[in-house]
């Protein structure tokens, strides 16, 4: 069976009018979003608060994308109760559509530093909560996410796409070990989602915005209860286990659809 890419009705004008609009409208909402949540964190509001600000830019830019979204498993969120959110990652589009996906969670990402230094944007960023990551594949990133997570609010959730990059060819790539030495020096339970479609809609290194569908796939959260940091590696090799299944999961109902989701499952 031949499949299509998992794109809504439109062609190539349609692309190129939607990246249009998006390269002039999405720009001004970052630093709209960013300047609201930096003022309004200098000023000391809540966690909610900041967070309502973040998920309405999320939908924002999905409305901009002509991006639909598809979630399923959201009875496995538990409202007010914080975790630790594993997810694949494929495309820069994967932040909007989680949070989007998750508006009941309090969360907050684990971004690289360069995201960090981007003006307004990464204060922003900062200040409400986010994490910053070097990437070095050495344990100061791991000390540095530990640290970052002691002095965040107790009902926020740590987003951590745990492949650390996106792969070229859509295959889940190894996960690394900051989200579970996290998820256990806190006693928080490991969220595993999945996603599948983003690809499609804004592959990596192109400057393309597609209409498209988003399938998300939340599974039941994994206990940390009882565990020791001697037990990371085993948390992080049965989350991407489940982290696999969903997404396969996810790539699957686009199939269905007549789509083609990318990577390898």
């Amino acid at each position: 069976m031949q499949y299509a890419l998992c794109v809504l009705t439109g062609g190539r004008i349609d692309t190129f009018l939607r990246t249009a609009v998006a390269l002039l409208v999405l720009p001004a909402a970052v630093v709209f979003y960013s300047a609201v949540v930096l003022v309004i964190a200098l000023a000391g509001a809540s966690t909610a608060t900041q967070h309502g600000f973040f998920v309405s830019f999320a939908r924002t830019c999905l409305r901009v994308g002509g991006t639909r979204l598809e979630v399923r498993g959201v009875e496995h969120v538990e409202k007010g109760r914080p975790c630790v959110v594993v997810s694949n990652h494929a495309s820069d589009w994967d932040p909007v559509c989680i949070l989007a996906a998750l508006p009941s969670l309090f969360i907050r990402f684990v971004a690289k530093q360069q995201i960090m230094r981007i003006p307004i944007f990464g204060h922003a960023l900062r200040l409400s909560g986010n994490l910053r990551v070097v990437r070095t594949r050495t344990a100061a990133d791991v000390d540095r996410i530990r640290e970052g997570m002691d002095r965040r609010v107790p009902d926020v959730s740590m987003l951590f796409f745990a492949e650390g990059t996106r792969s070229r060819d859509g295959s889940l790539l190894p996960f690394k070990m900051g989200a579970f030495a996290a998820a256990l020096a806190f006693g928080l339970p490991v969220l595993p989602v999945a996603h599948a479609g983003t690809d499609a809609i804004w592959p990596k290194g192109r400057l393309r915005l597609r209409r498209g569908v988003v399938a998300v796939e939340v599974g039941e959260p994994i206990p940390t209860d009882g565990l020791g940091f001697e037990d990371r590696a085993a948390l992080r090799d049965r989350t991407r286990a489940a982290v696999a299944v969903l997404r396969s999961r996810a790539g699957r109902r686009l199939r269905e659809q007549g789509c083609d989701p990318g990577g390898f499952d």
